[in-house]
């Protein structure tokens, strides 16, 4: 599965506005709905923003998605780590223990999760195996929904079919995506969350 092709990875080396702009466009929506597990969701928001800020400026070249992927949430992941650092800092005299606590349990956290590209190949390897076994109706719905972003009516329209059967197939695949995926969840997240 890449949603990327190598010819955008070129122009976005070569730090082509357009190619910056659709990266930013399919990877913002995840890196915050990864980032806001660990921080308050305006602060997540944030600092996914310096995440691509510093890729610009830093101008990283890139030979795969893997490699783009792992850069953005490692970026995303330090950022988080040294927000709630912070945070610690500030809160180090105030009584607000379950905040702290919770602190301590999301920088915990954050710290295990692998976001090295070899975490990347194989969750693609994971996902591209996975729509491979799902029957053929259910990988193309789930496809139509979560890879390609098309609404539970837009779907239903395009294969004349009901927007419940579209909800049912996507239900089916999210339940074996989830098996298949739980040891990447915070990774993924984005692609198992529930929408219409």
């Amino acid at each position: 599965m890449s949603s990327i092709s190598i010819n955008l990875l070129k122009l976005l080396n070569k730090k082509q506005d357009a190619a910056f702009e659709v990266v930013f466009n399919l990877y913002y929506p995840r890196l915050v709905y990864f980032a806001k597990v660990y921080v308050p969701e305006a602060d997540a928001k944030s600092l996914v923003q310096d995440a691509f800020v510093s890729m610009w400026e830093k101008k990283p070249k890139f030979l795969s998605e893997a490699q783009l992927q792992s850069y953005l949430y490692t970026n995303v992941k330090n950022n988080c780590l040294m927000f709630l650092r912070h945070e610690k800092v500030k809160k180090k005299y105030n009584q607000n223990l379950i905040l702290q606590k919770q602190n301590q349990l999301h920088e915990m956290a954050l710290k295990q999760i692998d976001t090295t590209v070899i975490s990347f190949r194989e969750i693609e390897k994971i996902i591209d195996k996975t729509l491979l076994e799902l029957p053929e109706r259910c990988s193309e719905i789930f496809v139509f929904s979560r890879l390609e972003g098309k609404k539970n009516q837009e779907i239903a329209d395009n294969l004349s079919i009901s927007v419940k059967a579209v909800e049912a197939q996507i239900t089916k695949a999210l339940k074996i995506f989830r098996l298949a995926l739980k040891d990447y969840l915070p990774l993924v997240a984005f692609l198992l969350m529930v929408y219409g």
